[in-house]
């Protein structure tokens, strides 16, 4: 898998990113995106709440068609870049832009609050490629950010008197950051985790379950290869989410912490997608996404709080997805389909085809460069036989 990333990152585009935050909330930004040199025709995708103040080209390059676009969200401009014939080298293309960094739907996850920033794809702040899959390299730095604000990123994370620098020299499909006032930090192996406060039941259970999960997956699927850095932030929005070596947790002001068992197994998903995330998000491909890392989830809980917890754990996932329909056959599945019966669907697989070869696919599986059902199905066919991948794949469309 890290030989495979090493390829994939020396051929995939790259960004260089300088945003400026002022202490109302506006972004000025410049951004220059490398293509490859085997790319002629590219579009991307940039929220209607930013002024486009300028695009650099090279001769030979041109912007082909600029038009409001309402796909994947609403309220998008889309970019689309061509090469003309005869035009040598990649493409570069530079964008510079500004406006308010806050989102006016943000689905209550505001981007600039009184605590600090938390950025993501989502707010559509950055152009990124229209197929919300294009995953690239990144050179970023950013200004205007308060001295008490502790940055959590990707990669190499540098502070500055006034703002942060990353570097990211693996792939991914956005530019995520928190920084926020008050961390806390912890390191364990292969982990830094950062919270508000990090005596809490939630964020012990948190630090100790992502250091153990790294350890097992690690275990499992090869040694991770760059530090997860994981980030608690106070919201409103109960909502979680996983990039490359890099996930946020939410704390609702008020809320009941997780039992330890439920903060174990939302740790070991999240940390699990360090080798589960490369299936298209638009796609019903996207299982190989959240439910393998969630299949992954319940081996977890197995191997560290017993199997009685794990058949409680799939009990409770058969109950809800007893109505779930089909995992694939009409696009991106729903939350049951993948959180709930995608899973279940594993484990049974897992009963069919014996838990070595199960290790021994999903290993396989998860150092492939295309993760599609198609290639999971080969995959399973090599190492259990034709009627396996056949049955698994009448379950995934019944």
């Amino acid at each position: 898998m890290f030989f495979l990333a090493l390829a994939a990152a020396a051929s995939a585009p790259h960004y260089d990113l300088h945003a400026r935050f002022d202490p109302q909330g506006r972004l000025d930004a410049e951004v220059t995106i490398t293509l490859p040199e085997d790319v002629r025709d590219k579009s991307f995708i940039l929220s209607r709440r930013f002024m486009l103040e300028g695009l650099d080209l090279p001769p030979g390059v041109i912007l082909a068609a600029a038009e409001p676009s309402d796909t994947p969200v609403d309220g998008l401009y889309r970019y689309r870049f061509q090469a003309l014939p005869g035009y040598q080298g990649p493409m570069r293309l530079g964008f510079r832009y500004s406006g308010p960094i806050n989102y006016p739907d943000d689905n209550g996850v505001t981007a600039f609050r009184p605590q600090g920033y938390e950025l993501f794809i989502d707010h559509m702040w950055f152009p990124v490629g229209a197929d919300i899959q294009t995953r690239f390299t990144l050179d970023a730095e950013f200004e205007g950010l308060a001295p008490d604000l502790v940055p959590v990123g990707q990669g190499e994370v540098t502070r500055t008197p006034t703002g942060v620098r990353i570097r990211r020299d693996f792939i991914d499909i956005d530019v995520p950051l928190v920084a926020m006032r008050g961390l806390q930090r912890a390191q364990a192996e292969g982990v830094e985790f950062f919270a508000p406060d990090l005596t809490t039941p939630r964020a012990t259970y948190y630090v100790r379950h992502s250091e153990q999960a790294a350890r097992f997956f690690g275990q499992w699927f090869g040694p991770l290869h760059h530090t997860v850095r994981m980030a608690l932030v106070r919201r409103e929005r109960t909502m979680a989410y996983a990039r490359t070596a890099y996930t946020v947790f939410p704390e609702r002001p008020g809320e009941t912490p997780p039992t330890e068992v439920a903060a174990a197994r939302h740790a070991a998903h999240e940390v699990a997608h360090a080798w589960w995330m490369l299936a298209s998000p638009l796609t019903d491909d996207f299982w190989l996404v959240e439910s393998a890392a969630e299949y992954c989830a319940v081996r977890y809980i197995e191997a560290t709080m017993g199997a009685e917890e794990a058949e409680r754990f799939l009990a409770e996932k058969r109950r809800v997805s007893a109505e779930a329909g089909p995992v694939m056959g009409h696009g991106r599945p729903n939350r049951v389909q993948l959180y709930q019966k995608g899973p279940l669907l594993l484990v049974d697989l897992e009963r069919r085809i014996g838990r070595p070869a199960m290790d021994r696919l999903m290993v396989e599986m998860s150092r492939e460069a295309d993760h599609t059902t198609a290639v999971f199905l080969r995959l399973l066919t090599n190492i259990a036989g034709a009627d396996a991948a056949a049955e698994f794949e009448r379950a995934l469309h019944a």
